[in-house]
């Protein structure tokens, strides 16, 4: 049996390491997606709103299914849908533009960051928010809490010389009684509710106060196997 490194084991690689520069290339941070024992959606109001059943857990820290944070609550914004009729569509957070993760059981925060507006780009049934990679979520702020946490994903985060990520949404099920198509659903006015899934993601090449990166990503890779 292969042994795998525990959280706490990934972090003491990190605090045992001088802390001296090193670069991060764009990457997947966090996934995230309904819970599998909810009934997590999209809804749109057929005026130009899109909200979210708030039941949405983290899937995966950096590519791993075994990082500290999977299973933590995602809570997003609801946005305001303009453009309409015909694209290009943009998305606005409507009233609070917070973006929080939390424990499972809602207890305690573990990060909370600002997120701007994007676009929506509709293809058939499906479409995609914030599709531009760029920095799409600022003031990023990991708690004491999350800090604690063990987690690579926040780790990482917490060493960022710029805090922010990109942010994106991948949202199914764009038909229904009347329509056939997400763009439909939009210019229409019709109401409408699927699945959706998202991510987080290093933008660009980002400098890091951590050596210890490579030992981390060499950590999660036997993890993985």
């Amino acid at each position: 049996m292969k042994a795998l490194l525990t959280p706490i084991a990934m972090l003491a690689v990190l605090v045992a390491v001088p802390a001296l520069g090193g670069t991060i290339p764009p990457q997947q941070v966090l996934e995230f997606s309904p819970a599998p024992t909810g009934a997590g959606e999209w809804y749109y109001n057929g005026a130009g709103v899109l909200s979210f059943d708030q039941d949405i857990i983290i899937n995966s820290g950096l590519s791993s299914n075994y990082d500290a944070l999977v299973g933590a609550r995602v809570y997003l914004p609801t946005f305001e849908v303009t453009g309409i009729p015909d694209s290009p569509y943009t998305l606005t957070p409507l009233g609070s533009s917070e973006i929080v993760i939390k424990s499972a059981d809602n207890s305690v925060t573990y990060l909370t960051g600002t997120l701007g507006r994007g676009d929506l780009v509709t293809m058939g049934t499906v479409a995609g928010g914030f599709t531009q990679f760029q920095v799409d979520i600022t003031n990023l702020f990991i708690t004491h809490e999350g800090a604690a946490l063990g987690s690579a994903a926040l780790a990482i985060l917490q060493n960022l010389q710029l805090p922010s990520l990109d942010f994106e949404l991948s949202l199914q099920g764009g038909s229904g009684p009347g329509y056939y198509s997400f763009a439909q659903m939009l210019n229409d006015g019709y109401i409408g509710s699927g699945g959706f899934s998202g991510a987080m993601s290093v933008p660009e090449p980002t400098t890091v106060a951590l050596l210890a990166f490579g030992g981390l990503a060499l950590a999660r890779k036997r993890r993985n196997k």
